[in-house]
């Protein structure tokens, strides 16, 4: 049995979107069942989805808790081998589930599995990272130095732009947009730490899995479209402060930082914060300005 479970929050048309590949992935299969985790949304996107599909268990708060919270509470209301996780906003290929699968039965240490996940113009977006450290949260994928040498040879590393992607391959974490998990794994290494509110909660689960010698792998032609950052574009800087805030969380947590490095660490994540908000919103003003003639 495969649970997928959707963490949903004010994702507009993408949840029925979404549950709409999943059922053409699934194609009347019944070794799998669907919950959609619902965090308050306030849009239409829970009650569009229900009327669309019935068959679907939906679950959730009022409030938003987070996708860690959420994803925790979905994950114990279930029982199946493996979890898929799934963001709203993205679309499964077909056979995608399947190759997945295929891959985790293959491979009994493989805890966690990424995807190949496309942008909505079908170019590979990177999902895979390295374990964050002092040096290469510099080299994102949003820095200012990969803006300006795009194909340095540090944001090659951190973001796995160099391996070879026609064939899988064990790497640090992998996004949690698309992430298949074993139960046994889970049972053993626990689940997400819900002191991540949202994002670097997928990094530290990574990391606790392969303390206890589970492995994480990334598998290619396991194709997803991923409409990246819809919401962010509407709302720039909450969830800007939420991945500064994951960032320190995961270093505070894992590498137990000196007094001088913790003041260093502040400071850094703080000029990133500032980097990653002023940059944003210039695209969203830009984006906003309507070039059209006046009539």
């Amino acid at each position: 049995m495969l649970n997928i479970i959707i963490v949903n929050y004010n994702s507009g048309n993408h949840l029925r979107n979404c549950l709409e590949a999943i059922h053409r992935n699934i194609n009347g299969k019944k070794d799998y069942d669907i919950t959609v985790y619902d965090n308050g949304s306030t849009d239409h996107s829970l009650e569009t989805a229900k009327d669309a599909f019935v068959d679907v268990k939906y679950i959730g708060n009022h409030t938003n808790f987070g996708f860690a919270r959420a994803a925790n509470q979905a994950i114990s209301a279930t029982r199946g081998r493996y979890i898929l996780l799934l963001n709203p906003d993205v679309l499964l290929f077909p056979g995608t589930i399947e190759r997945m699968i295929e891959f985790m039965d293959k491979n009994q240490k493989c805890g966690i599995l990424g995807a190949e996940i496309l942008s909505p113009a079908g170019f590979r977006q990177p999902t895979c990272r390295r374990f964050p450290d002092y040096f290469n949260i510099l080299f994102g994928r949003r820095s200012l130095i990969r803006r300006i040498f795009p194909r340095n040879p540090f944001s090659n590393s951190y973001l796995y732009l160099d391996m070879d992607y026609n064939k899988a391959e064990m790497v640090d974490f992998v996004e949690g947009s698309v992430m298949m998990l074993r139960r046994s794994a889970l049972d053993e290494v626990g689940l997400f730490d819900e002191d991540f509110f949202l994002y670097v909660e997928d990094a530290d689960l990574c990391y606790r899995m392969q303390q206890k010698g589970w492995q994480v792998w990334w598998l290619p032609r396991t194709y997803a479209i991923h409409y990246r950052g819809e919401n962010f574009r509407r709302d720039n800087i909450h969830p800007a402060i939420h991945h500064s805030k994951g960032f320190y969380r995961f270093f505070k947590k894992h590498y137990a930082p000196s007094g001088l490095m913790h003041f260093l660490l502040r400071i850094l994540l703080g000029l990133r914060l500032a980097y990653v908000v002023s940059t944003e919103s210039i695209k969203k003003i830009l984006n906003d300005i309507n070039f059209s003639p006046s009539k």
